[in-house]
């Protein structure tokens, strides 16, 4: 059978060679996640629901880092093997790794000394302080380890070894349904037996994929360390995007807080922490296609192939938008056994999370525009326009929708903010992407003619 590469496949075969593997592995990353949530939901009870959102704007934000890392250094590794330079590749993937260890080893050790300040901030009153901190302090404890596979499956990717993400995502969530049980379950640690539980299964994920950087197996091979300040600086430059695609997200997520809070209370914020389980699932599938696509136009980018950048779009935004609507017909119409797994019975917590899904789901109908486009971006060397797309979806008209939309509709109003920015930003990524498009074609034509 013959072996599709970046270098000799077929755009269709090799889009679906990377994004399938993709896509199931983050489906496990965001099924260990919603593990999480059904467990803490049933054991700890609706507080401790409303502890983990308040606790995620912070813990994603550092998260974005090391995504801002990871994929910054992924497209450089990238455009290195389209030119033909693995040496160098593995060179910026191992500088890639060791900034990573540096710099959030740093800001989560740093966290510690002011986490009381940091989870009233959050929004928490002295009631769930205690629950927040105890989630906290065990996960920026083990932060390095606890972001591991971000690192590992995005260069393992950029490597061709997409399968590998299988290996990474089972280990992982293999190991956090047996360490909940024993941690939440059978030690009754609460909430510190999550966060022990979810650090120790993505170390062992991350691991699992290291063999892949020594022993031959991979594109990406580690090489002694080589990097100065310009290449870190590069690096930061190109992941920014993604770095403010979540930090959009959590600011979002921290504004929603503090007015869910205000209007509904604690049992609002469990339904909205529900809410976001349920959404992950979408969101995490149509980033395993951004994540995909990422790879093959960088390396194209790299080979001055335009024709295989435009179908690798091409087949990217059909695959995303058949996602979209799938979801939107499941969500919208058999959402009642996933909220069912979380609510244990409290009527109260399950009507509420009924009516923000009901809302919600509008928005998986346009979302994969907006994020195919922002991907696109960042794989071409654009990172501002990715970010720009990011913090419109994500951030300003959320923002936007969730101050002119509760006066007039009340509660409801929350809960259509995120539908109605997603269309909001639909014409302006479309345009950004043809426009940017465009750009890079005139670039090959005038270099060929050269």
């Amino acid at each position: 059978m013959k072996d599709f590469t970046l270098e000799n496949g077929c755009v269709k075969k090799v889009f679906f060679k990377f994004a399938v593997p993709s896509i199931i592995g983050l489906l496990i990353v965001s099924m260990q996640m919603m593990i999480d949530g059904m467990f803490i939901g049933n054991i700890v009870g609706p507080r401790g629901l409303a502890s983990i959102n308040l606790a995620m704007p912070y813990m994603n934000t550092i998260m974005s880092i090391v995504m801002m890392i990871s994929a910054g250094g992924a497209v450089l590794a990238s455009i290195s093997l389209g030119k033909n330079k693995k040496q160098r590749a593995g060179e910026i993937a191992t500088f890639t790794l060791v900034s990573y260890l540096t710099i959030v080893g740093v800001i989560s050790i740093g966290s510690l000394f002011f986490l009381d300040k940091i989870i009233l901030f959050l929004g928490a009153d002295r009631g769930l302080l205690p629950l927040v901190k105890a989630y906290m302090k065990p996960s920026l404890l083990f932060c390095v380890v606890l972001y591991l596979p971000i690192y590992t499956e995005t260069f393992a990717r950029v490597g061709e070894k997409p399968n590998s993400v299988f290996l990474s995502g089972f280990v992982c969530c293999l190991t956090n349904i047996v360490l909940d049980y024993l941690f939440i379950v059978r030690f009754g640690w609460g909430m510190s037996g999550a966060a022990y539980a979810t650090a120790a299964a993505n170390l062992l994920g991350g691991l699992a994929l290291f063999g892949y950087f020594f022993n031959g197996r991979s594109q990406i091979q580690f090489f002694k360390l080589r990097g100065d300040f310009k290449l870190l600086k590069t690096i930061l430059y190109n992941g920014s995007s993604e770095m403010l695609t979540v930090v959009s997200t959590s600011v979002a997520a921290f504004l929603f807080n503090r007015i869910i809070m205000k209007e509904i209370g604690e049992i609002g914020i469990s339904a909205l922490t529900i809410v976001f389980y349920v959404n992950t699932i979408v969101n995490i599938s149509l980033y395993g296609l951004a994540q995909a696509l990422q790879p093959i136009i960088s390396y194209n980018l790299g080979a001055k192939r335009i024709q295989k950048i435009y179908d690798v779009l091409k087949v990217s935004l059909i695959t995303g938008g058949s996602i979209g609507v799938i979801f939107f017909i499941l969500m919208k119409f058999y959402s009642a056994p996933i909220v069912n797994m979380f609510t244990n019975g409290n009527t109260e917590l399950t009507l509420l999370t009924n009516e923000a899904i009901a809302y919600f789901v509008f928005a998986y109908i346009f979302s994969f525009i907006n994020i195919i486009s922002s991907s696109f971006h960042t794989a071409i060397e654009k990172p501002l326009e990715s970010a720009g797309i990011a913090c419109l979806r994500s951030l300003v008209f959320v923002g936007i929708f969730l101050l002119i939309l509760p006066p007039i509709f009340g509660a409801r109003g929350i809960w259509m903010a995120i539908p109605m920015a997603e269309v909001s930003c639909l014409t302006i990524s479309i345009f950004m992407m043809m426009r940017s498009f465009r750009g890079i074609e005139d670039r090959m034509k005038l270099a060929a003619i050269d």
